[in-house]
């Protein structure tokens, strides 16, 4: 699909659409280096953020970086506040692993999910949400690869269930998702079509049919360096309701009204930005994790934080 934007006419109203919405480079901050990974996290006052090509969380205080899990197989892809039973525990998504762990805050596994409740085990799960009701959604990408079979789906875990149930499939690698700030839709990043999809949330925590909700090449123009992987990946939903689009391939964030409308890009140094988290005082504090190189060892990347 991205392969004929560069083609496309850019109309000039979305390009003064651009020049207005993009904020200068300054307002971009690194605060630390890494490797390859997603999932900026504040959680007590710390930032915790998964090493996908380091296999590990990892803790940073402000100042120095620790490590908190360390997993040779897992290559953690999200981290969420995970308070089934009542416990304060994380949930993580580990991507090689195809499986989900909990977590305890000493780094200690409770448990470890990898099939659903038909015994079927999930490929790539990447990306977990609230549900708003106790629960999470998390998508479970397929292969990396644009010439594969088409086989992203999103999984449901309802609060007190042990196995996650599939309620959307067929998607062109399921990435990022949020509900919507009504609870109403959840959004899922659909990264090999280039576009944000919309599912009725139904009571139960079953999704409806799939709409557009909107295509990454009509919110702003395209960047020379997109190719065949670039697309939505992390997708947040802001306290200022605004939504958080991480563009990987292209080195920016798009922030999106709830009209679908561009409201600002955050740009930052490096290509393949993965996610974005949020400070202790919401949206007026973002943190992008951004990648050098996503297909070289060791794949060199960085945190940064935009403030308002």
């Amino acid at each position: 699909m991205w392969q004929n934007v560069r083609s496309k006419v850019i109309f000039l109203p979305m390009l003064a659409s651009l020049l207005i919405c993009s904020p200068a480079r300054s307002d971009v901050s690194e605060i630390l280096k890494t490797v390859y990974g997603k999932s900026p996290v504040m959680l007590q006052g710390r930032l915790f953020f998964g090493k996908c090509e380091g296999n590990g969380i990892d803790v940073w205080d402000g100042k120095q970086t620790t490590s908190f899990w360390k997993d040779e197989h897992c290559g953690p892809t999200s981290i969420v506040e995970y308070r089934e039973r009542g416990n304060n525990h994380l949930l993580v998504a580990c991507y090689y692993a195809n499986s989900l762990v909990e977590l305890d805050m000493s780094g200690k596994e409770i448990r470890r999910i990898d099939r659903d409740n038909k015994g079927k085990p999930f490929t790539g799960p990447n990306l977990i949400t609230s549900d708003g009701a106790g629960g999470y959604y998390f998508s479970a990408s397929g292969a990396y690869n644009v010439k594969a079979p088409i086989t992203g789906t999103v999984m449901h875990l309802k609060a007190h269930s042990s196995r996650p149930v599939e309620v959307a499939n067929t998607i062109h690698y399921s990435n990022g998702l949020t509900l919507t700030a009504d609870k109403k839709n959840l959004l899922v990043a659909e990264m090999f079509a280039g576009r944000i999809l919309s599912f009725p949330v139904r009571e139960d925590g079953s999704l409806g049919t799939r709409e557009v909700w909107a295509r990454l090449q009509d919110l702003a123009p395209p960047t020379p360096e997109m190719d065949a992987y670039n697309g939505p990946d992390g997708l947040r939903l802001g306290s200022d309701g605004n939504y958080y689009i991480a563009q990987s391939g292209s080195g920016r964030v798009l922030v999106v009204s709830a009209d679908k409308k561009l409201v600002r890009i955050i740009t930052v140094p490096s290509k393949y930005v993965t996610d974005i988290g949020f400070g202790e005082h919401g949206a007026d504090e973002v943190f992008v994790y951004g990648a050098f190189e996503q297909w070289k060892a060791p794949f060199p990347a960085a945190i940064y934080v935009w403030k308002k």
